[in-house]
């Protein structure tokens, strides 16, 4: 009776494991189409190891990348210096970038370089992790990590919130 019974457990604690392991290479095999892109973006990408850096007095109009998610951090970052400009629209960059800071000085210049991008599981979202620096404090998210999170709307890169990372 006692070896019927580790018999019957033991086939079950296989047969768990065997579905357990089909469901995690389904799950693995099966990457979003966000995921793929954001692979394939990071692959493609020479602004990833560049450092882009961007001054009041000259901010280009358009975004000459062909990177979405690259196009997306530098709108944000132009929008940080000059929330006036044409493109800085609240779907497209968290809303107190384009808000009016009274007590807080706006940077004139900023720099970045991409250092990681991560899409972020379960969801369509992604993290790009940036060293940063600008020449003012504007809430101490220009300097050093700055990590911006990304999502999609209206098939557009959108930057929905940004954090510093201690250090």
């Amino acid at each position: 009776m006692l070896k019927k019974t580790f018999t019957i457990l033991g086939f079950i604690i296989i047969f768990a494991l065997a579905v357990s392991l089909i469901f995690y290479m389904q799950n693995k095999a099966t990457m979003s189409e966000t995921q793929t892109a954001v692979a394939d973006s990071i692959s493609e990408t020479a602004e990833a190891d560049a450092i882009h850096t961007y001054k009041a007095e000259n901010l280009p109009a358009e975004c000459q990348s062909d990177s979405d998610i690259f196009c997306a951090i530098e709108r944000t970052v132009k929008c940080t210096i000059n929330p006036e400009l044409n493109n800085c629209d609240k779907k497209f960059v968290p809303p107190f970038v384009v808000g009016k800071a009274i007590d807080t000085e706006r940077p004139t210049e900023i720099s970045f370089r991409i250092t990681k991008i991560k899409p972020l599981p379960e969801s369509d979202n992604i993290s790009v992790y940036t060293q940063s620096d600008c020449n003012a404090l504007w809430f101490g998210l220009c300097k050093g990590t700055v990590v911006y999170s990304l999502t999609t709307k209206n098939n557009e890169w959108a930057v929905t919130n940004i954090f510093a990372l201690e250090e």
